[in-house]
């Protein structure tokens, strides 16, 4: 673990190649380099890094459809987790959230992530659904948790 400052910025195409590092060690199912390339084209898509003197430790993404906002993904680098960068991206999209006028803001997130669970109860987030074998690699189900923020 590196212990360090962070600076939490817009992510970049340049920042593409670490956060596809990330993507492939965080998740058994990741994103494709394209599907994040066409991020940059969402009117309703932001997307924020954790950068640590010019190296990117952790991203977040969220879309913003009218009054609901949806976290698409959270992901630390396992050199920078348990200091605060995916409390710190959280905050900032919930912000951004607000800032649009979201009423709402939900994720979806596996049961057996335990650090993330924890993390997001932490947040205020409360389960409000559950979807049955909506991860493909193992059928495990996606609990749907929720944030009210207004």
């Amino acid at each position: 673990m590196i212990n360090t400052r962070f600076l939490i910025r817009k992510m970049t195409i340049k920042d593409i190649d670490r956060v596809m590092i990330i993507e492939n060690e965080s998740f058994t199912l990741p994103w494709s380099r394209d599907s994040y390339l066409k991020e940059f084209d969402n009117e309703y898509a932001s997307y924020l890094v954790c950068d640590v003197r010019g190296e990117v430790a952790a991203y977040a993404g969220i879309w913003v459809v009218f009054e609901e906002a949806h976290i698409t993904n959270v992901a630390v680098d396992r050199r920078f987790r348990q200091q605060g960068m995916g409390r710190a991206l959280m905050e900032r999209l919930e912000q951004e959230a607000c800032n649009k006028k979201a009423a709402s803001i939900m994720l979806e997130v596996r049961p057996s992530n335990l650090a993330a669970l924890t993390m997001y109860r932490k947040l205020g987030y409360i389960q409000t659904g559950l979807r049955r074998e909506y991860y493909s690699d193992n059928l495990e189900d996606a609990l749907l948790m929720t944030k009210y923020l207004f």
